[in-house]
């Protein structure tokens, strides 16, 4: 039999709240929370970017044993941080996905955290998780992206684009 993938949440949360990260628990697990009925396999913050929080998010990440998906080197500082939409790690509890500037919002952690509430979700954890307007919103914005990006790719796809394309290429190989 295949080894699972281990998820423990609370493990991932405990270890952002022994090293006192500030961040807004975003993403599957925050809909959870709020009462969506699905399944989720990773946790997804919105980390706030002052850089004293950033050091605490190295610790925890430390503590966490985290290594980027992608294999990259992991790098906290707030450059890399605002290049990058979502930074996906793997950990010792599962997945964990540093989200800078979720779609849809405005500054991220400091649009975010206004309407976020603290949530008690057992063992003395309690994470300040987006409102439910605010995960609608980010739901909404990245539809929309994945809608957008799906409309130029058929684009692409159509014949009358492959056709002026190809008409293009012989009008430019007679010049």
């Amino acid at each position: 039999m295949a080894d699972e993938e281990v998820f423990d949440p609370r493990g991932l949360l405990a270890a952002l709240d022994r090293n006192y990260v500030t961040y807004v628990l975003i993403g599957a697990l925050a809909r959870v929370i709020r009462g969506t009925d699905e399944v989720t396999h990773g946790v997804d913050i919105c980390p706030s970017l002052r850089p004293d929080n950033l050091e605490r998010l190295g610790r925890a990440l430390e503590d966490l044993e985290a290594r980027r998906a992608d294999r990259k080197r992991l790098s906290l500082d707030e450059d890399t941080l605002t290049q990058e939409s979502v930074i996906r790690l793997r950990t010792w509890a599962g997945e964990l996905q540093l989200v800078p500037e979720p779609a849809g919002t405005r500054r991220g952690y400091e649009d975010l955290r206004r309407a976020a509430t603290y949530e008690h979700i057992g063992e003395g954890l309690r994470p300040r998780v987006a409102s439910v307007a605010d995960l609608a919103r980010m739901s909404a914005a990245l539809a929309h992206e994945h809608e957008h990006k799906r409309g130029r790719e058929l684009q692409m796809l159509s014949p009358e684009r492959r056709l002026d394309e190809m008409l293009g290429r012989r009008r430019q190989e007679r010049m």
